[in-house]
């Protein structure tokens, strides 16, 4: 293939398949892991448990964790995630594969809005540099990988984005307003406040405005048909809107805004804190592949801010950037909504590299060094740190990684990013193949739920495989516990899991805290228990090791 024609080649279907390839490497980024990696706690797991109860009781209005009402985010994520389980399994079948669809797809049609947004305000190449950039990211295709919200609102703002960068352009040229677009702009919009709520607006807004004011000619107002995007809003919003406030006498708006959003910028919640400057901390590991093109990318933007394309990008990048550095909850995934304008700066310093003097691009192949070497090395040692087995094939991506991005540093050093990002992106994508698909499934002592499940199921005492008792949890309570064991799980402590096991002959699952309490009320009862297995792991979401033995009632056998 002439990769020169391929990147700069004009017409529908050169350009079809530059989008077919970026789309493809961001889907691959996300079926790594997809079928993979067992339940994630804590989001994931609530999510998906979340959806299988709409599919288990027929309600698609109020979103509900076991008993309790889930008043946090819209139930658009919900609704896809349901909707593939009911194509692709069964909510008895608890495939977390099959709720993880709706990411992988979102992560794909994030990386082609990506490239039409950077080709139409750069050129083709930048486009697909930019959508490779953020394809290979880490904290995309993680997120890519988890059946949440972020890779769905990545994709709605990236399109969000791409159609107000041709909408503007146009204009700007004396083109006339084009309806599609501006109609995938509201449907972006819509879809991603049915998502995550006004998240969306707090990246689109800025992007808006400030364009709009710095260039007048872009003519928003006719440009984005606001009526017809009224319209748009409230078919997609409204009925929703009113079933669920309906359905919920108002508490679920007062939560979401108050109890979830705003409570976030006001105050950490879950201890999810972090110091303004966290996420500019953290961005040379999670964009890893662009690593040494921000320094240079943000150089280059200074100096080239008053041409358009480059303006754009900086109102959708610093405004929402600043916004998400204010507030008091941070976690890696927030600004992930700002990366596709981060990579097209890059992708920018990569094409225009005199746009940055020698010492931004020795700074940044500094950053991509130590964040290469961090990541591999991280990766080939992490099996060590959780107690597991090590794992070959990740010792062997780490090196090759290593190798690349060693490579990789002279490059940027000398300041030739083009063949820098040659082996920088096929790097970054083998960290994150190795390390969802091979390494991360193997680590064991994690996976304390799915081993838990499994013992249920070998003994006979699964509920939803073979028409047990629902279960009773005693001192280990992590979200995905309930979605692989099933919506009627119970939880409290030890008395309570030896009475569900004495009165409903349900298996009682007793973390080691907990088994002095679960003892004493069995001899209370005069009842005995007889162990079944015993599951020894680490529970990652609060650092600490776990000790779960499940028992089932016996009528003879050692008293416990």
């Amino acid at each position: 293939m002439d990769l020169e024609r391929f990147f700069t080649g004009r017409g529908g279907i050169a350009a079809a398949r530059r989008m077919g390839l970026v789309g493809l490497v961001a889907a691959l980024m996300g079926l790594a892991g997809a079928f993979t990696l067992p339940p994630l706690d804590r989001d994931e797991a609530r999510f998906a448990q979340a959806s299988a109860q709409m599919l288990e009781t027929g309600d698609f209005i109020v979103i509900r964790f076991q008993d309790d009402e889930r008043n946090k985010k819209p139930a658009g994520a919900y609704w896809l995630q349901a909707a593939s389980v009911a194509a692709f399994s069964e909510p008895q079948a608890r495939a977390i594969s099959a709720y993880r669809l709706p990411s992988v797809l979102a992560a794909a049609l994030a990386a082609i809005f990506t490239y039409a947004a950077i080709a139409r305000l750069f050129d083709a190449k930048a486009g697909v540099l930019a959508a490779l950039f953020l394809a290979t990211a880490p904290v995309f295709a993680a997120e890519a990988t988890i059946a949440k919200t972020d890779a769905l609102l990545l994709a709605c703002v990236a399109g969000a984005g791409a159609a107000l960068a041709h909408l503007f352009a146009a204009a700007r040229e004396g083109g006339r307003a084009n309806a599609p677009l501006a109609a995938l702009f509201w449907v972006s919009i819509g879809a991603g406040v049915l998502i995550k709520g006004p998240i969306v607006l707090l990246v689109v807004l800025p992007l808006v405005l400030l364009t709009a004011q710095r260039f007048p000619e872009t003519q928003p107002l006719g440009t984005l048909r606001p009526l017809t995007g009224a319209l748009i809003l409230t078919l997609m919003i409204g009925p929703w809107a009113f079933a669920i406030g309906a359905a919920t006498e108002g508490r679920f708006f007062a939560e979401a805004a108050g109890a979830d959003m705003l409570a976030k910028v006001g105050a950490a919640q879950e201890s999810h804190a972090g110091p303004p400057g966290y996420h500019l901390l953290l961005a040379p590991v999670l964009a890893f592949p662009f690593a040494a093109l921000i320094v240079p990318g943000l150089v280059a933007a200074f100096r080239l801010r008053t041409e358009f394309s480059v303006f754009f990008l900086i109102a959708w990048l610093v405004p929402g950037w600043l916004i998400f550095e204010i507030a008091a909850t941070k976690l890696p995934h927030y600004v992930l909504p700002l990366y596709p304008a981060l990579a097209g700066l890059a992708a920018l310093a990569a094409l225009r590299p005199d746009a940055a003097p020698r010492a931004a691009w020795r700074a940044g192949a500094a950053l991509y060094a130590a964040a290469g070497f961090t990541l591999s090395g991280a990766m080939a040692a992490l099996p060590l740190f959780v107690g597991a087995e090590l794992s070959l094939i990740g010792v062997a991506a780490a090196i090759l990684i290593a190798g690349l991005c060693l490579a990789a540093t002279v490059r940027f050093w000398r300041a030739k990013p083009l063949a820098g990002a040659a082996l920088s992106i096929p790097a970054a994508g083998i960290l994150a193949v190795a390390l969802l698909a091979f390494v991360l499934p193997g680590l064991r002592p994690l996976a304390v739920s799915p081993q838990l499940s499994a013992a249920l199921d070998e003994a006979g005492l699964h509920p939803l495989r073979d028409g047990a008792a629902p279960p009773a949890l005693a001192g280990y309570y992590e979200p995905s516990a309930i979605f692989l064991l099933g919506t009627k799980t119970t939880l409290g402590n030890g008395v309570d899991a030896a009475d569900a096991l004495i009165d409903r002959g349900a298996a009682a699952l007793v973390e080691a805290h907990e088994q002095a309490a679960f003892a004493a009320r069995l001899n209370e009862r005069g009842a005995r228990a007889a162990p079944v297995a015993v599951i020894d792991g680490f529970n990652y979401s609060k650092g600490a090791r776990v000790n779960v033995t499940i028992f089932r009632r016996a009528d003879e056998g050692t008293r416990v």
